[in-house]
């Protein structure tokens, strides 16, 4: 149980991390 949380969260931080840079990357770009 604590593995299948650790990964699912590991997972959520990764898309979080992706959305988070492709945010950077659209606002440095509209600059």
């Amino acid at each position: 149980m604590f593995l299948f949380f650790s990964s699912r969260m590991g997972l959520l931080g990764s898309i979080a991390v992706s959305i988070l840079l492709s945010i950077v990357l659209l606002y440095a770009c509209a600059r």
